[in-house]
């Protein structure tokens, strides 16, 4: 395993953690947010992938397709440290550390087969979407699976976001209840088991995994 992923440890073993902890973050992880108080309706705990809502007259297939098309711009820009580019994607670029894209670039060759399972958020026109991505590290030939939960909110001209300012605690709420219902710890499930796969039968990927775990002692 090159000496020069050990700079990389701490933003991929962040992403490694996320997986098997079956857990999420609200944002993609070089993104930090603080939660104060709202009143939001919480789901159910049996959410299903199922249709969402329409926002600004758009059938519900147009509305996922536009927030799948915005998720995938967000990534190649991201690889791509394209900050312009970034700051349409997202509420709030100041939330971005442009430094820490750098460092992320020189090793994150592309997020490829990206997937969105998408569920309706806690007001009218928010998402909260499960991104599944296959992370393609330089000098790795096996793309590694991975899955994060992004938060997606209309701005005041109606275009839809990557939100990254502050949630209030209630819909906070709500969306931690997405993220314990059946449906989305089946998907973290899975792709627990794609990572674990990879990482049995792969030996570039298991080395560079063991070398993220030795990290940790």
């Amino acid at each position: 395993m090159p000496v020069k992923y050990k700079r990389f440890i701490f933003f991929f073993l962040f992403i490694i953690l996320l997986i098997g902890s079956g857990t999420f973050i609200l944002l993609s992880p070089d993104l930090s947010v603080s939660f104060h108080r709202q009143t939001a309706k919480a789901p159910s705990q049996t959410a299903s992938f199922g249709a969402i809502h329409s926002y600004n007259g758009r059938s519900a297939q147009d509305t996922h397709q536009e927030l799948t098309l915005l998720i995938k711009r967000y990534y190649t820009a991201k690889q791509q440290v394209d900050m312009d580019t970034i700051a349409e994607c997202v509420s709030n670029v100041g939330h971005i550390d442009e430094k820490k894209l750098m460092t992320e670039a020189e090793y994150v060759e592309g997020y490829e087969n990206i997937n969105c399972r998408i569920l309706d958020g806690a007001t009218k026109g928010s998402y909260r979407i499960y991104v599944y991505y296959d992370v393609k590290i330089y000098d790795i030939d096996t793309p590694i699976p991975s899955l994060n939960a992004l938060y997606i909110k209309q701005d005041d001209s109606g275009n839809c976001k990557i939100y990254l300012d502050t949630l209030k605690s209630e819909e906070q709420q709500y969306i931690d209840k997405l993220d314990n219902s059946r449906q989305v710890q089946e998907l973290v499930k899975s792709v627990q088991n794609q990572l674990h796969t990879v990482i049995s039968q792969d030996s570039q990927v298991r080395g560079f995994y063991e070398m993220l775990e030795n990290a940790q002692k």
